[in-house]
Parts: structure tokens; sequence; C-alpha cells
């Protein structure tokens, strides 16, 4: 329930408020000793975040400045055939959603010698074993792996080890209209589509990084959770990207309305417990499209990509953390508390 008094109001009347909160500055007062533990326990949250959750600003520096020489040796240290018009930060370090100590720096490379996605499919595997082979000779990055549409590379920044994906594509989005494009995607095999994943990635930072900083700050303790509850992804098993994280919490968020300002253990609480009960969620958003192609009985649908349930694509293992998510939601943090649109 929101507020019924603010809490100017309860400063001006506190023989009718008598609980204090020790900390709040300005001070905050409670009707009632339960309210009073219910404020403590969420600023113990907020205070926990800060600390151990939200990166620092020499955190954020030098991994950007790591980030950076590694795009100055793509730059200028590339063949002319690799070499990129320009390189863009994705993942959450160019959303702004990085965790403490781990953050994904996904680097869009796009080719200066191609000007479509045509020309990108008959010659990507080729260009991903020549870009291989050049950043391996980058003095303070390793080669992890290749996929089909990236190069992993791994490196270590402020005691942290970080990873990226080096991943080629063609600004597509500078030569043509999103309706064109979507339009070409929706002539091609599904296969095909997922390379315009990269081309994409501008509309998803747009996308993610708009929102207000305290949503960020709920990604981050999201992000947080999943890190700390789970071991990361092997074999089969592949856990929740950060950008199906990303998005449930902005579609919880926008259920709420949106508030600029909220409650983060109420948050919290509501974004759990969707995740808790997955197979509810159906969310897709109209800033780039006004059409749905996915028929899936759950989806969160790629506000970058029509075509992308990114419920599908970015977890296969929903059962088990939907359970684990049910578990956490037991714990003394959310005593209390139940699902409600109302976070402020």
């Amino acid at each position: 329930m929101p507020r019924q008094y603010s809490f100017k109001y309860r400063r001006r009347n506190p023989d009718q408020f008598p609980y204090v909160c020790d900390t709040c500055v300005p001070q905050r007062r409670f009707l009632l000793p339960r309210d009073k533990k219910c404020h403590d326990e969420t600023e113990e949250l907020n205070l926990f975040v800060r600390k151990e959750i939200e990166p620092d600003k020499t955190y954020n520096k030098k991994c950007n400045a790591m980030v950076d020489q590694l795009c100055k040796f793509m730059l200028n240290s590339f063949p002319k055939k690799l070499r990129p018009s320009e390189i863009r930060k994705c993942g959450s370090l160019g959303k702004g959603t990085a965790v403490k100590g781990k953050s994904d720096a996904d680097l869009v490379v796009f080719l200066a010698k191609l000007s479509t996605m045509s020309d990108f499919l008959k010659h990507s595997e080729d260009i991903l074993n020549q870009m291989k082979v050049y950043l391996k000779k980058h003095p303070k990055c390793h080669v992890v792996d290749t996929t089909l549409h990236a190069v992993q590379v791994s490196f270590s920044c402020h005691g942290h080890d970080h990873s990226a994906d080096i991943l080629p594509s063609v600004d597509i989005l500078a030569k043509n209209t999103k309706q064109y494009i979507y339009a070409e995607m929706e002539s091609l095999h599904k296969d095909s589509r997922k390379y315009y994943s990269a081309a994409l990635a501008p509309l998803q930072i747009e996308f993610v990084s708009g929102v207000p900083t305290k949503v960020k700050t709920l990604i981050r303790l999201l992000k947080y959770w999943r890190k700390t509850e789970f071991q990361e992804s092997s074999g089969k098993q592949k856990l929740p990207s950060s950008y199906i994280l990303e998005l449930i919490v902005i579609g919880k968020w926008g259920d709420a309305g949106k508030p600029e300002n909220f409650n983060l253990c109420i948050g919290f609480y509501n974004v759990l417990n969707a995740i808790a009960h997955y197979e509810r969620l159906k969310y897709a958003w109209t800033v780039n499209y006004n059409f749905n192609y996915i028929s899936d009985p759950y989806y969160v649908v790629d506000p970058a990509n029509p075509f992308n349930n990114v419920m599908e694509t970015a977890c296969n293992c929903w059962n088990m953390v939907a359970e684990k998510a049910k578990q956490f939601l037991e714990s003394p943090l959310f005593r209390g508390l139940s699902e409600s649109n109302e976070w402020v």
C-alpha cells in the first residue's frame, strides 16, 4: 500500500509517529515497530547494494580503459578487410548495468568493407577465424573460444576477471530503416536471422540504458542473485543471460507504473516472483516495431528484434531457476511482502 502520510508530515507530528530511523537524513518516522523494522531491512539492502554490488567510479574507469585499449587495438591493428568503421560497447558495460567484480563487455565491430548482411553471411566464418588470429596478438587479452557469432576473449582488470564477446557485423541501421530490416529478416530462415542480433545491438543499448538509475540498481541486484545462487553455466545447462534479466526487471517495473524511485526490496520481491512463475511472462514492446511474431505460451520479446523470444534463447533451465527463486522468496528479507504493482 502507498504511504498515507509523507515523511515530511511525520516529522512535524512526532507523537503520532514515535519510531525513528537512526541513520536516515532527513529523519524518517513510523507509526508501528513493524513498519520501522521493514524500513531498516530495506535500508540494509540498499547499503549492501552500494557497498558490494554497484561498481565505483574507479572500477568503471579502469574497466572502460581496458575495453578502450582493446577497441583501439582492433581499429589500428586489424588488416584492411577486417578494419572497423565503428566499435560499439554493448553488454553490461555499454548499458550501465555492470556488477562489481563481474561485467560482460560485448563489442560489436561494424566492418567498413561490408554493406549488406547477405555479404556478411557469405564470409562470416572466415571473418571470425581471421579476427581470432589477430586478437591472439593482443598482449593482455586471452582468446577463449569462437562461436558461430563471436570471438570470446577474457582479460583481467582491477583484480577481477572479465569476459568480452567480439561480434563482427554490418551497420545496417545506418543504411536502412528498421521496417526494411525487419522485412528482410522475415524472409530468412531463423538461423540466418540470429546473425542480425549484433547489428541490432544499438537498439538494445538504447532500450536498457534509458531506464532510471534505480531500475539499473535492481537489475544489478538480480544479476548478483544469479551470480551467487548458481554456478556458472556449464555443459548443456544455460543460465539466464544478463539481457533476459534486464528485460524482466524492465517489464515488471513497467507493470508497477514506471516509478522513478521505489522500494528496492519490494521491486526485488516482485521480480523474483515473476521468475518463480516464469510461465506467466508475456512481454513485448513497441518502441521499434508494432507486431509480434512470437506464438510461444510465454515470452519476453527482444525490443530490438521481433523474431527473438529471449526467454527461449537466453536460458534452457527455467524450471531450476524458478525453484531457486521460490526458495529465496522465503528468506526473512521478504517477510510480510506479497505480489503487488505498488512499489513505492
